[in-house]
């Protein structure tokens, strides 16, 4: 649509809406604002930690013992209950901000037309058909068509991830095309560059491109990561087998004449001892500890489960700009006098030097050379930069960001005066236009005038006559044409982007200063190359990915041809260049055919794409059982960081919005940060797998001593062999401390050369599971031994109405103390698969060791100190005693070191059956 018809559709004229019409409009349209989710409370986060089925079974235990007269057991496991709760809430509640941010992002006043004069009103106030003004540093206030554009340039970074600030104007678009093309629009949350416009107002609120954002964050569900769903699985395993185990056990009871009390004990005690009680305390404890040491490699994590997620990503879904690369247009490349010279250093600080074709910093003399063309690219430029401040983390320009890679450039050489502009000043400017593709400025060189003029390279060539060669101006030949003209197209096909600088003395009367009588016969002087270089460091972590059989698929706003220049420096592909496809080719593709490339590929580029892209890819990939991390710093990169299984942002250069839809910001914008996070995700999964198994382990001895008891009871008559409130206590004193630091152990050799754990491959599948039953069976038959061969001892027969006695307390005592032993023994035995307790590696992990140290002590304060004794009913064991609890700790050390040889012994035979 002409401007005129797009003024005619919003009933609206140049002059601006009048008041009373607009205010009648708002009433339509509803306030120029992002719409807010429901927030959710702080009680609905609290109460939420009590929806585990574990809790909820322990709970019900709880109700259980007190409705039975079991204060104490009641008790224990309400304070367990509220302690879990409570450690989850404080490590989970993290307020949703990314729609508050996306407010702030937007937030200023307007600067509108009412009856043809310029007025400021609230941004809230806007509605179609108000006409806006704009100009350099505003934020656009809402979605508006360009009316008018006086060399207007847009940042849009943050809505399509181009680096390179947008030319506007308000030509008619007669094509289809996708937002980072559409020229004659201004879109709200963006900035300008330079120039200023009129523009239409053509949407607000929720109707703007931003506003689509916020609504497809909003409509963007959160998944469950891997370990959630794995903590669930085995969750509803276990409640199924207490529920079962516990009923079946509770009629067995009645039915040998045990009472309703005595039954209720038994099935309580089978409840508690299948329960892993302090698992969820453990897992957030870990979770967060590893949270921590991640912060202090600047990597923080603010969804605690996301923390493992890492350790299972299969695909790395990346933006390039910010993420890949540094957002920061930096020369790199120079042709000047015939030669070439290449240029170190990233982004805008002023740190580099100047190389020459053999790789040698350029002298002194050769500098003074450069000046001549150097000074003619800031002089021709409106940018500046500036060190790090209260709010910058780094040097950063203002203005637009080629001509600050220019000023950069200029101060890396030293050229540049800190007051060039006083001594030079611009007596004019003619701006830059996109019909022109140049821009020039006319500077005082004390009694002389100087005209300094950059553009692209065929713009410039056109008005040149003149080429400065040797220190001389010679005259401009074809010859040297279409030499430079082949040096443009190399250095475009590398995605740089090249500017070609000029100058021209000018005579001091004026009479220059007509434009087409001021930009001709220029000498020209080089060229200029520049792009949006990789990070450091992005090469080498994009390999570890490789090597960790992680594919990486890059999804960006900006050019193909730019876009597969960064993957092949990075080294995106080991299959040569990775196939790429537009955000067009995308809208055309059904969603079996996307998913048949996603999967087809271990590297893709997907260019010129739109929020909504970078969505449909994360679903398509999740629908293939993928567990996909995206990386973004733009709000273009919301919904999928909020749809991902886990959302990576730039804590440096990525926005407030993306920030706040990830579970992962890293705070050096570093990728090799990003891969030693993914290092430690699979340290603690396989961390947390040990604790899993261990604590199984120890469950499946208490529930054999219970098994035994109750047999024990129905057979012989005897008393049970360990109490509900001494199976809590086994968890609380015994147990948690080094389950917990068990978590601690380091990562092993060759962790990220594996690949990607296999999410059908459960914790507890069938070959750990028969190990649990095997070593927890063992554990408890022994406890059970120990608790017999006590009474054997004693000659005595301790019977139900026997279990407020000094020689039962002593007798459980005995019981508990073989299974707590036992289980310490487990825990440093479950450090390695097939190795020895007793390897190199034994003293790695010292604060597993100091747990165990500290476990024993409280175990001891537990059994003998006076009324902690007393309240969980032991009485202290005789040295005799400590020979049978020490000699089964022993039979199960050798037992477990006796399956880690046969394992050994296995894995040789295979090894060499493999080399043969």
């Amino acid at each position: 649509m002409t401007t005129k018809e797009v003024l005619q559709a919003l009933g609206t004229s140049e002059n601006g809406l009048p008041r009373d019409e607009a205010e009648k409009r708002l009433q339509q349209y509803g306030p120029n604002e992002i719409a807010e989710d429901v927030a959710i409370s702080k009680w609905m986060i609290f109460l939420s930690q009590f929806k585990d089925l574990l809790v909820m079974v322990l709970i019900i235990a709880g109700f259980i013992s007190l409705a039975i007269g079991s204060v104490r057991d009641g008790a224990i496991m309400f304070i367990i209950v509220i302690i879990n709760a409570l450690i989850g809430f404080f490590q989970e509640y993290k307020a949703n901000k990314v729609l508050a941010r996306l407010k702030e992002l937007i937030t200023s006043p307007a600067k509108i037309k009412t009856d043809g004069e310029l007025t400021e009103i609230p941004q809230s106030k806007l509605v179609p058909g108000d006409i806006v003004y704009i100009e350099a540093g505003d934020k656009i206030p809402a979605d508006i068509r360009i009316l008018e554009a006086f060399n207007l340039r847009i940042n849009e970074f943050s809505l399509t991830g181009e680096s390179v600030s947008q030319e506007k104007n308000n030509k008619t678009i007669d094509h289809e095309c996708i937002l980072a093309d559409r020229e004659n629009m201004a879109y709200m949350g963006t900035t300008v560059a330079s120039g200023s416009a009129y523009g239409v107002v053509v949407a607000t609120g929720m109707e703007t491109e931003m506003g689509k954002i916020a609504g497809m964050t909003q409509a963007t569900t959160t998944t469950q990561s891997p370990l959630q769903i794995e903590l669930g699985i085995l969750a509803k395993w276990l409640t199924g087998i207490v529920i079962i185990i516990s009923i079946g056990l509770f009629g067995v009871a009645l039915w040998q004449g045990l009472g309703l009390f005595m039954s209720m004990v038994y099935a309580l005690g089978i409840a508690v001892a299948a329960v892993p009680q302090a698992l969820p305390a453990q897992v957030t404890v870990a979770l967060a500890s590893t949270s921590k040491r991640l912060a202090e490699k600047k990597a923080v994590v603010k969804n605690l489960p996301s923390v493992e997620t890492l350790g299972s990503t299969t695909v790395i879904c990346t933006d390039k700009t910010g993420t890949l690369t540094k957002n920061e247009m930096t020369v790199t490349t120079l042709w000047f006098d015939e030669a070439e010279y290449r240029v170190t250093g990233i982004g805008y600080e002023p740190k580099g030097e100047i190389l020459d074709e053999t790789g040698n910093p350029i002298p002194e003399d050769k500098i003074k050379e450069l000046e001549i063309m150097l000074d003619a690219a800031t002089m021709a430029s409106n940018a500046e930069i500036h060190p790090p401040d209260d709010e910058h983390s780094g040097w950063y320009p203002i203005g637009d960001p080629t001509e600050a890679a220019l000023i950069t450039l200029s101060m890396k050489a030293g050229t540049r005066s800190p007051k060039e502009d006083e001594e030079n000043p611009e007596l004019y400017e003619f701006p830059f236009d996109s019909e022109r593709k140049r821009m020039s400025s006319v500077r005082k060189f004390g009694d002389r005038l100087q005209l300094a003029m950059k553009g692209a390279t065929d713009s410039v060539l056109s008005v040149a006559k003149y080429i400065y060669r040797d220190g001389k101006i010679l005259p401009l030949t074809e010859e040297d044409k279409e030499k430079i003209q082949k040096l443009n197209e190399a250095w475009s096909k590398r995605a740089l982007r090249v500017l070609a600088i000029a100058f021209r003395p000018l005579e001091a009367d004026g009479q220059d200063y007509v434009l087409e009588e001021t930009e001709k016969d220029v000498v020209f002087l080089g060229l200029v190359g520049m792009i949006d270089p990789p990070k450091e460091g992005v090469k080498e972590a994009i390999a570890n990915c490789h090597q960790a059989k992680i594919r990486i698929i890059v999804m960006t706003g900006d050019h193909a041809i730019t876009a597969q220049a960064i993957g092949k420096e990075i080294g995106l592909s080991e299959e040569g260049d990775p196939p790429t496809y537009t955000g067009a080719q995308m809208e055309k593709m059904s969603d079996r055919e996307l998913t048949e490339i996603l999967m087809s590929h271990k590297s893709i580029i997907f260019s010129r794409v739109a929020p909504e892209d970078k969505l449909r890819i994360v679903k398509l990939l999740e629908a293939q059982d993928e567990v996909v991390a995206v990386t973004g710093d733009g709000v273009n990169d919301a919904p999928a960081l909020k749809r991902a299984a886990i959302g990576v942002a730039m804590g440096q250069t990525g926005t407030d919005v993306a920030k706040e839809a990830a579970e992962l910001v890293l705070l050096d914008d570093s990728f090799p940060t990003l891969v030693e996070a993914v290092k430690e995700g699979r340290t603690i999964y396989k961390n947390l797998r040990k604790t899993v198994l261990a604590s199984m382990t120890t469950n499946m001895a208490e529930l054999m001593v219970v098994l035994l008891g109750l047999a024990g009871v129905a057979m012989k008559n005897w008393a049970i062999p360990i109490l509900a409130i001494q199976i809590l206590a086994i968890d609380l004193l015994a147990e948690v401390l080094p389950l917990t630091c068990l978590t601690f152990d380091p990562p092993d050799e060759g962790i990220m050369k594996m690949p990607p754990r296999d999410r059908s491959d459960h914790i507890m599948n069938l070959k750990n599971s028969l190990e649990v039953v095997f070593l927890g069976g063992l554990m408890g038959t022994l406890a059970f031994l120990n608790f017999v061969m006590f009474m054997k001892q004693q000659g005595i027969v301790l019977t139900p109405n026997m279990m407020t006695t000094p020689a039962f307390a002593r007798a459980t005592a005995i019981t508990y103390l073989t299974i707590a032993y036992c289980q310490f023994v487990n825990i440093l035995s479950r450090r390695d698969d097939t190795k020895s307790l007793f390897n190199k590696n034994f003293f790695s992990n010292k604060i597993l060791l100091a747990s165990i140290l500290w476990s024993i002590m409280m175990v001891f304060a537990g059994i003998y100190m006076p009324y902690i004794s007393d309240f969980l009913r032991f009485k202290g064991p005789q040295l005799s005693d400590w020979l049978f609890i020490l000699g089964a700790s022993g039979i199960y050390l050798a037992v477990y070191e006796a399956i880690k040889l046969f394992r050994r012994v296995r894995r040789g035979e295979r090894t060499s059956t493999t080399l043969r």
